[in-house]
């Protein structure tokens, strides 16, 4: 029994090391990396794509924010494209294309659906040098534009990615969701830092045409329905891994909504897991098997091991382990959350920091499991 109290505890131990320092380590690339404000001005043309279905409720929003640019309107074009949507989404696009010459409509041909395919339509009648991709169902500033562009002049970056930021939340469940997000945030913007590609978000991504092209676009990672960045950005990465740039400016974060449903939200992340694992790059699969096996340890391991150390004398001592752990883990973790916050202006929402914890820890080891069945619904698909 000794023995395998002794097996339990440097497995613990082992887990908390590596994840406190691969957390520390984000801490510190998160604030070496510079804040950027709008610098030169940029002559580059720009291709600004959205893929929508079934967005009427937003699309309006996300072409108004566009539109409102102070980069000049000859410099870049806005391509939408419509993915078979049933509801008004298709007319919005119209009638912004009949009142504004750089907006351009495209439907999906119907042997054609999905998000790649929409991005790949569009970049193929593009007119820029580089590429830009949002959602919409998003919003942005008005120097959004001229800040990436001024950004990719300065670096001559080959994939820009930027920040994206849930904002208007409402309900407890909105809130613990952006706190979440946060942390995403931090973490694949400050592996970029050391050169490392794990996350990308492609609300908010850019890279330019000759890139896409030389890297054959979508071609070997078509067959699943999500991975429009991440997979395209590990592609990019693996010939130009010093050049792909995280964006950190506050002018260019590109803000969403929360899930206001449960359903919804679960969809979404099965949505984000269904890559799979082998999907993921080297970097990403270590990131994410450390990640789950911290966090399953520290949700499991306290009521196994207080099954096998029962009327023991190692029962308490390991449950008071168990919790120690958690404590450093739960300090990191709101070290990283609050730079994060401190950026994003989401300060506030630290104060739900403890609930989210318990509640996130529970999540990430449901969510390996319900990513791993690869069946989802979204924008009214089932998709297998």
């Amino acid at each position: 029994m000794e023995l395998i109290f002794w097996i339990f505890i440097s497995i613990g131990i082992c887990l908390c090391f590596f994840y406190f320092f691969l957390i520390t380590k984000y801490c510190y690339g998160w604030i070496k990396t510079k804040e950027v404000e709008p610098g030169v001005d940029s002559a580059v043309y720009a291709s600004v794509i959205v893929a929508a279905r079934n967005e009427g409720k937003y699309l309006r929003n996300c072409i108004d924010a566009i539109l409102s640019q102070d980069y000049p309107a000859e410099k870049f074009e806005i391509i939408i494209v419509d993915d078979h949507s049933e509801d008004s989404t298709l007319q919005i696009i119209l009638d912004y294309s009949e009142k504004y010459p750089q907006v351009k409509c495209l439907q999906l041909p119907e042997s054609k659906k999905g998000k790649k395919n929409a991005i790949e339509a569009a970049i193929e009648i593009t007119k820029g040098e580089l590429i830009i991709t949002t959602d919409a169902d998003c919003e942005m500033g008005s120097k959004w534009l001229t800040t990436i562009l001024s950004f990719y002049t300065q670096t001559n970056a080959k994939m820009i990615v930027g920040g994206v930021s849930f904002h208007k939340e409402k309900s407890l469940f909105e809130k613990m969701q952006s706190l979440e997000f946060l942390a995403l945030m931090a973490s694949g913007g400050a592996s970029l830092y050391f050169n490392k590609a794990i996350m990308c978000n492609g609300a908010n991504l850019a890279y330019t045409k000759c890139v896409y092209k030389e890297v054959g676009g979508f071609s070997g990672i078509d067959e699943k329905a999500s991975g429009d960045d991440v997979l395209l950005m590990y592609k990019i990465s693996k010939r130009y891994p010093a050049e792909i740039r995280f964006l950190k400016s506050k002018e260019a974060i590109v803000y969403t909504n929360a899930k206001e449903r449960l359903n919804d939200f679960i969809q979404q992340r099965k949505r984000w897991a269904s890559k799979g694992f082998f999907a993921l790059n080297a970097e990403t699969q270590r990131v994410s098997l450390l990640i789950y096996l911290f966090n399953f340890y520290i949700v499991f391991m306290p009521l196994i091991g207080g099954l096998c150390f029962v009327n023991t004398p190692f029962c308490l001592l390991f449950l008071q382990i168990c919790l120690i752990l958690v404590g450093i883990k739960c300090f990191i973790d709101f070290l990283l959350l609050f730079l994060s916050a401190s950026f994003f202006k989401k300060k506030r929402f630290l104060l739900l920091f403890l609930p989210e914890q318990i509640i996130y820890m529970i999540y990430v080891v449901l969510l390996g499991l319900l990513g791993s069945i690869g069946k989802y619904e979204w924008k009214g698909r089932k998709i297998n």
